[in-house]
């Protein structure tokens, strides 16, 4: 194909939670090629969510496809990046063993209890509170429920490591990703055995752990037929997309990070292990740490919102511009369960008159969203982390309106990445990986700038946003 000869360029995957996005660059940093196909995650039964891995390589190949294909360049390197979490039950010899538990399943909530009764120092080193949808209660979960798959399986795989092992037949990890399975020793950056053994876990199915940077292994020939590309490229061990994220978009001291997708994140640099209550601590690409509060009710509920009131999207964020009132209803948009907050009530809109409109309900979802960011940043500003200022990115951060709607709400000036296509700031920091793989550092490091940073969003005021925060929080008591 037309890829296989030109000028050097790296290739990054980036495995989201509903879509594969392929990001091909040269080596000054400047995009070639784009590419975006979709993936279905089915719900066998209510609370689980699970996906054939073979989706995610077909989603995958047809990105690459898309953003390769066209472009006349050599790709010297590739890594893959994408969402934390979940597992996926790897035998060298038969492949995947069942479908892929994903990070919004919350099957397993009976074997978080299973770790709240460790001993309070193993669970110190672990530097997070545990959760359903991390791979350490998965794992559990099935050793308890599917004991074959397990004894049949080689390797307990995160998602991006087995679209890296269709990649090379190489499995592995990295300590980003491994930071997030609650089987990783923090302080000591590598598997905590013990705690392993202690929940009656295999320890032997816990995969090599190299640098995000590193090469991994090389492109099979296999696969490099399907994506289009030459045998034997060198593929990047890859990281976490929070990871990836915060390469790309590197936060200067005293700031924060938040990215908007389906999920919402809150990232701020950490600078010891210590576990707080109510947030997660991960290793960094570069070697450090950062803390992370995590909201999943943003993209995919404002998604319910639009499609439920029969609205597109442009329409729900036209709401934004509108002046906050005090007789908004109250949106709580709990629909799906949050980490540490399970709600059995679920999502709901109070406060609602015979004078509300369908506007006024888009609004008040805009609002709730917006109100579920702020309270996560409240519980990071408990754990001693107080951005000043925050920078903004991630797909759904792109409308003007709901911009500065967020800054009103989050009381914070607001800062737009630098790159204009911020929802494929993941997909830089896979590109990130793959140039340093291949030697290519110094241009891939910086953001595309052929256009115009968006200029920072202040807040205004305190007052009503402030007073419809207070309601938010009453309403959710």
């Amino acid at each position: 194909m037309s890829a296989v000869s030109g000028p050097p360029a790296v290739l990054g995957l980036d495995l989201g939670t509903s879509q594969v996005k392929a990001l091909l660059c040269d080596a000054a940093g400047a995009v070639l090629g784009r590419g975006v196909a979709g993936y279905q995650v089915a719900a066998p039964r209510p609370g689980w969510a699970e996906i054939d891995p073979e989706q995610w390589w077909q989603a995958a190949r047809a990105a690459a496809r898309s953003a390769a294909g066209p472009v006349r360049a050599k790709v010297a390197a590739i890594a893959a990046v994408g969402q934390m979490h979940g597992l996926v039950l790897y035998s060298e010899r038969s492949g995947v063993l069942r479908p892929a538990i994903t990070w919004l399943d919350r099957r397993a909530d009976a074997e978080v209890a299973e770790y709240r009764r460790l001993p309070p120092d193993h669970r110190a080193r672990l530097g997070n509170d545990p959760s359903a949808g991390m791979a350490g209660p998965i794992l559990l979960w099935l050793a308890r429920h599917e004991p074959d798959a397990c004894r049949r399986a080689d390797w307990m795989l995160q998602p991006k490591d087995w679209l890296r092992a269709r990649l090379t037949g190489a499995p592995g990890t990295d300590p980003t990703d491994a930071s997030g399975t609650l089987l990783y020793d923090l302080a000591r950056g590598a598997w905590a055995a013990d705690v392993a053994a202690g929940l009656g876990l295999p320890a032997g199915l816990l995969p090599p752990i190299r640098e995000p940077a590193e090469v991994a292994g090389t492109l099979l020939p296999s696969a490099a037929a399907e994506l289009g590309l030459p045998a034997r490229i060198p593929v990047a061990t890859g990281a976490s997309d929070t990871a990836a994220s915060l390469l790309a978009a590197p936060v200067p001291d005293r700031w924060g990070l938040l990215t908007l997708g389906t999920g919402g994140q809150w990232i701020i640099p950490a600078s010891n292990a210590a576990r707080q209550e109510g947030t997660n601590l991960f290793r960094s690409a570069d070697g450090g740490m950062f803390r992370l509060a995590g909201a999943q009710n943003v993209g995919v509920t404002l998604d319910w919102v639009r499609r439920t009131l029969g609205a597109g999207w442009g329409e729900l964020y036209g709401t934004a511009a509108r002046p906050w009132r005090p007789d908004t209803p109250v949106f709580l948009p709990y629909l799906a369960g949050e980490r540490w907050d399970h709600r059995e009530s679920g999502g709901a809109w109070t406060g609602l008159t015979l004078a509300h409109q369908r506007d006024d309900l888009m609004r008040a979802a805009l609002e709730g969203v917006a109100f579920l960011l702020r309270a996560q940043l409240d519980g990071l500003r408990a754990a001693g982390g107080a951005p000043g200022r925050v920078m903004l990115a991630g797909g759904g951060s792109r409308d003007p309106a709901w911009r500065q709607l967020l800054a009103d709400a989050l009381a914070v000036p607001l800062h737009p990445a630098a790159d204009p296509e911020t929802g494929w700031l993941t997909a830089r920091g896979a590109v990130i990986l793959a140039a340093r793989a291949a030697g290519m550092v110094s241009g891939a490091e910086q953001p595309d700038r052929s256009e115009q940073n968006p200029a920072p969003v202040e807040p205004g005021g305190p007052g009503p946003a402030e007073r419809a925060y207070r309601r938010f929080l009453a309403s959710r008591a």
